[in-house]
């Protein structure tokens, strides 16, 4: 009788997960412009392209490499090498630098090509499914625009948003929410009576703790005002939260404009794309979610 352990083999198969985001990928390039659709398989195919070329300059490499190390070694051996070792060493050692001077090439742009797809990818499979998509229709370049005055130009509409997100708020905006957090510690110093009729409040075990939100709770204002004396305020910002953010919208389309002219203009002129570029500006497309894509 055959042994059924001699027909053992290990069967190899796709985990769910990755059979999962593939198809869940799939479903949103589907839904993508065609423009764009076109330009993410462009990205996947390159990427591909490129990991094969890798592989391909490795391997070649790999191949020179065996007999060098070889000569190397019996060199190394010997008092009195060979002299067609040393030929044959002479000869080998200047391909395998050409080798791994290509590799290093072709491992370059596969890193390269991979980390534009990779990024693209991602924030494909972070949308939600009623993400989407409009087209937006690139600019011309016009004569005389270059790839380093629109990095710029981005550069700029980046630090401009920094400084507004970490600018401070208003004194009345940085008053009301320490008044918050004062009436939220004060809910839980607030006393109440059990059923045996001793009294509790929802505080802190440690006593520092539970002395603060019973201070909260009794004297809210006094609090206030000693805390304010302490210095618990910065110098107030000029802008509003709502203005803060109406300014910011503004800052961030004209940003992603911006980098739409950029991607126009390395389609137009050549060059290599910012790790930190906007995917969604590379394809082309604009992202709505929430209420205005699930009335569309």
């Amino acid at each position: 009788m055959n042994d059924p352990r001699l027909n053992h083999h290990v069967q190899e198969f796709t985990p769910l997960y990755v059979r999962e985001a593939a198809t869940a990928i799939a479903a949103t390039v589907a839904k993508l412009p065609p423009a764009a659709a076109a330009k993410f398989r462009a990205f996947e195919d390159a990427a591909f392209a490129a990991t094969a070329a890798a592989d391909a300059a490795r391997a070649k490499r790999d191949e020179k490499a065996r007999p060098v190390t070889t000569l190397r070694e019996a060199v190394a051996r010997s008092a009195d090498p060979h002299p067609a070792n040393l030929k044959l060493l002479a000869q080998f050692e200047p391909e395998l630098e050409h080798r791994e001077e290509v590799l290093r090439r072709f491992q370059a742009e596969r890193i390269s090509t991979g980390m534009a797809f990779s990024a693209i990818q991602r924030v494909l499979e972070e949308l939600p499914p009623n993400a989407r998509f409009v087209e937006v229709t690139p600019p011309a370049p016009k004569k005389g625009e270059t790839l380093a005055a629109a990095r710029e130009t981005i550069a700029g509409l980046k630090g401009n948003i920094a400084a507004l997100e970490h600018s401070a708020p208003t004194v009345e905006e940085q008053e009301a929410t320490l008044r918050a957090a004062i009436a939220k510690r004060g809910e839980a110093g607030r006393p109440r009576m059990d059923r045996t009729g001793r009294l509790k409040t929802d505080a802190a075990a440690t006593a520092q703790a539970a002395a603060l939100a019973v201070a909260c709770w009794l004297h809210p204002e006094a609090v206030f005002e000693r805390m304010v004396a302490g210095g618990a305020l910065r110098d107030g910002g000029t802008m509003s939260a709502a203005e803060k953010a109406a300014a910011l919208a503004t800052l961030r389309a004209s940003l992603f404009e911006a980098e739409v002219l950029e991607e126009a203009l390395i389609q137009r002129d050549g060059g290599t794309r910012r790790n930190d570029a906007d995917p969604f500006a590379i394809l082309g497309i604009r992202v709505e979610v929430g209420t205005r894509a699930r009335a569309a």
